[in-house]
């Protein structure tokens, strides 16, 4: 078995000289990424005059591409937070969690850190996205009441629409990547009339993709 040594006597070598000539052409990512594996196996007491090293540019490459994916998910995630779309966020962070396990997995660098806030990202929305839910049903139930005159219970149901949303919100500026999104705010304002007390086969219009508010309660009767 060949004689262990350094990363440093290891450039001294032929091998060596033409491994760092072959790295010139890789990017910065995935010349970190072989650094890093060799001087694991340096710190192992593998590495050698003849050590092999496809595998490592292979996993380089690999470790580059999950990088990448990591990067891509997490925009997808800002960008469907910034929507309202807490689902489809979640499912994004969770995307972005498990690419970078794979770079860790290939050897590129990653920091628990990062990990650890993909997973907390994906427990905010998971929450913004249930308080979204009861936002949705309490609109709908307040579209309801106002298109059958009862305004007073509209207006409870909607007000608890606009808090339930509130909270949705919160939580979704929680699972903030590196402040993409974390200014982001919902639209409370009143956006419908319950002119049911009218005409009680006229429906009142909820805007549930985004905004709830208390009915507006000003219209009176017409004899």
């Amino acid at each position: 078995m060949a004689d262990p040594m350094t990363l440093d006597d290891f450039w001294q070598t032929e091998n060596g000289q033409q491994l760092q000539t072959d790295m010139a052409g890789m990017s910065d990512a995935e010349q970190a990424t072989m650094l890093s594996q060799l001087q694991q196996a340096a710190d192992n007491g593998d590495l050698h005059q003849d050590f092999n090293t496809d595998s490592m540019f292979l996993d380089s490459q690999l470790a580059e591409d999950k990088r990448e994916e990591a990067e891509y998910y997490q925009a997808e995630q800002a960008k469907a937070a910034d929507a309202g779309d807490w689902e489809k966020a979640e499912e994004m962070a969770s995307n972005a969690e498990y690419a970078m396990e794979e770079v860790k997995d290939h050897g590129g660098d990653v920091a628990d850190s990062e990990i650890l806030e993909a997973q907390h990202d994906q427990m905010d929305l998971e929450n913004a996205d249930y308080h979204q839910e009861i936002a949705d049903d309490k609109a709908a139930s307040a579209d309801a009441y106002a298109a059958s005159g009862d305004l007073d219970t509209a207006s409870m149901y909607a007000d608890g629409a606009a808090n339930e949303a509130t909270v949705a919100a919160d939580y979704g500026a929680a699972a903030d990547q590196g402040g993409t999104y974390a200014d982001q705010t919902v639209d409370t304002s009143s956006t419908f009339d319950a002119t049911a007390t009218v005409d009680t086969s006229a429906s009142a219009v909820v805007d549930t993709s985004s905004s709830y508010a208390s009915v507006d309660t000003s219209t009176t009767t017409t004899e």
